[in-house]
């Protein structure tokens, strides 16, 4: 690891130490909501780490399972969300053709 990389690690973990540390939220919640997101945006080194995290807080098994569905949840909505732009394309592209449809057959007429 070259100075740079050293420099940026320390920097990225002292940024990390004053965002998770204890302030209108918890240390403890916190870890809850961290590990949620590492599991949402599905990096397994970052779940493995803010479990650990999170453990060493206190978080239950149990807490940090329903803090994991709450992101799949999450997930599975905005999979949902992006979904529908295909229906909405195709009905777009539905009207689209059936208007130029419409225009031709007013110009045959």
């Amino acid at each position: 690891m070259d100075a740079m990389d050293v420099s940026m690690s320390s920097m990225f973990r002292s940024l990390a130490s004053g965002i998770l540390g204890d302030g209108a939220l918890s240390a403890r919640e916190k870890a809850l909501i961290a590990l949620a997101c590492s599991v949402a945006i599905r990096c397994e080194g970052c779940t493995r780490r803010h479990m650990e995290q999170a453990r060493e807080l206190g978080v239950t098994r149990e807490e940090m399972l329903e803090a994991a569905a709450v992101a799949s949840l999450m997930r599975m909505g905005s999979g949902l969300n992006a979904a529908a732009v295909i229906l909405e394309e195709m009905e777009d592209a539905a009207d689209s053709r059936d208007e130029r449809s419409d225009i031709e057959q007013n110009r045959g007429s």
